[in-house]
């Protein structure tokens, strides 16, 4: 018999083989791939110890360590086609698998197309609608310069820095994030500007005020991107849910229980500018800025989590010298400030980071680059460094990383 895994792979290996078939019946299908496997050398330093100075943090004890490991996080497979509807109308699909390809596992808990999976309608007149399982246009507007093409799920992305609080390694403070359930709406561009909107509802009965919205509008000119997005969370509690995950004593803070949110709700919102220019001779630059949110209210309890508030920016440069590719980022986030329930004076001493990324990659082709990156992540005593995949995010308060890594490039 087979195990609920092997029926997903089968399933999945099923799809990939039956789609060219179907593609005979299709306008155009295109069959793509990612593969990005690097050896990295992670070391970690610094753990604050139980007292760290954030109210939001209380730190951990932790030794120092270094390990050598295989990984390549979000290597894809993926099949994409459209059907010509007339009248300038067309339908599209796509189907995307997220796999690591050094040992062949699927990501997000062994499920099959976790990546933008979706079906949608598109018109020139009209704009394109979309429904599936996708990027949301938050995360799609901005850092728009992946770090030699291998960002994506990535130690060196600076998602790490601009879209996630220092308080907790947990996802639900992200607002760098796949939605399912999405309904995603883009217009047609009109004098270089495209206004993009997406809407998650929560697909849980019971749950119905719980969702995402987010929106935005680009501009594309010649050399010339820039973006402004917005995110909202309604009931997702990034706050309360990041410091139960992170199982100190902070979690004395959480509005949640075990059994429900007490009549809780939360509101955590991003603001986002980037700005991207593409020089002569083959360079370019890029600089994003953000401010993040998170709020909950409805806590008749003194001493509960109330409302936290950062901002984030990073700048990014890449300059291609025939077949070799320079690029470096710097991204800071500041502590911030937050508030608790009843006046209870609220700490955010330590949650300061910052981070550092250089890299080299040589393009064999367009399709093939060997590359050779590193990293360094700098935190305040009570930041956690969230660009730590070695270690399954397990990482301490306060804790510095440094990774080195090489790598191949292959995409199809």
């Amino acid at each position: 018999m087979f195990d609920t895994k092997s029926k997903l792979m089968v399933a999945a290996i099923g799809a990939a083989f039956a789609l060219p078939m179907v593609a005979q019946a299709q306008t155009n299908v295109t069959v793509y791939g990612r593969l990005y496997p690097s050896i990295n050398n992670l070391s970690l330093s610094g753990a604050s110890g139980v007292g760290s100075t954030s109210t939001l943090s209380t730190g951990s004890s932790a030794p120092n360590l270094s390990v050598t490991s295989m990984e390549s996080p979000n290597s894809r497979l993926g099949f994409r086609g459209t059907e010509d509807l007339g009248d300038g109308l067309s339908a599209i699909f796509q189907l995307e698998i997220g796999f690591s390809s050094n040992t062949g596992a699927l990501s997000t808990a062994n499920t099959p197309f976790s990546r933008d999976t979706f079906v949608g309608l598109s018109s020139k007149t009209f704009g394109t609608i979309r429904l599936g399982n996708m990027d949301t246009v938050y995360k799609s507007l901005g850092d728009q310069m992946p770090f030699l093409g291998i960002t994506s799920g990535n130690f060196m992305s600076t998602s790490s820095i601009l879209s996630k609080s220092t308080f907790t390694t947990d996802s639900a403070s992200s607002f760098h994030l796949r939605r399912q359930n999405s309904v995603y709406y883009t217009s047609p561009t009109v004098a270089g500007f495209t206004g993009l909107f997406d809407w998650s509802p929560n697909g849980t009965a019971g749950d119905a005020k719980q969702g995402v919205i987010s929106t935005g509008v680009k501009y594309e000119n010649g050399p010339i991107y820039a973006a402004l997005a917005y995110e909202r969370h309604t009931d997702l509690f990034g706050g309360s849910n990041g410091m139960l995950a992170n199982g100190g004593a902070d979690t004395a803070l959480s509005n949640i229980t075990a059994s429900s949110t007490n009549g809780m709700h939360s509101t955590d919102q991003a603001f986002r500018g980037t700005f991207q220019y593409s020089f002569p001779d083959n360079w370019k630059a890029e600089a994003d800025i953000a401010n993040l949110r998170f709020s909950e209210t409805g806590q008749t309890a003194t001493g509960k989590f109330n409302t936290y508030s950062h901002n984030t920016w990073s700048i990014g440069v890449e300059k291609d010298i025939g077949a070799v590719s320079l690029v470096g980022s710097y991204g800071r986030e500041t502590s911030g400030t937050c508030t608790l329930t009843g006046g209870v004076a609220c700490s955010t001493n330590g949650l300061q980071a910052q981070m550092l990324n250089l890299g080299v990659g040589y393009s064999f082709s367009k399709r093939t680059e060997l590359f050779a990156v590193y990293s360094k992540f700098l935190t305040g005593q009570s930041a956690y460094a969230e660009n730590v995949y070695s270690t399954g995010g397990k990482v301490s308060a306060g804790q510095d990383s440094n990774i080195v890594a090489v790598g191949i490039l292959h995409t199809f």
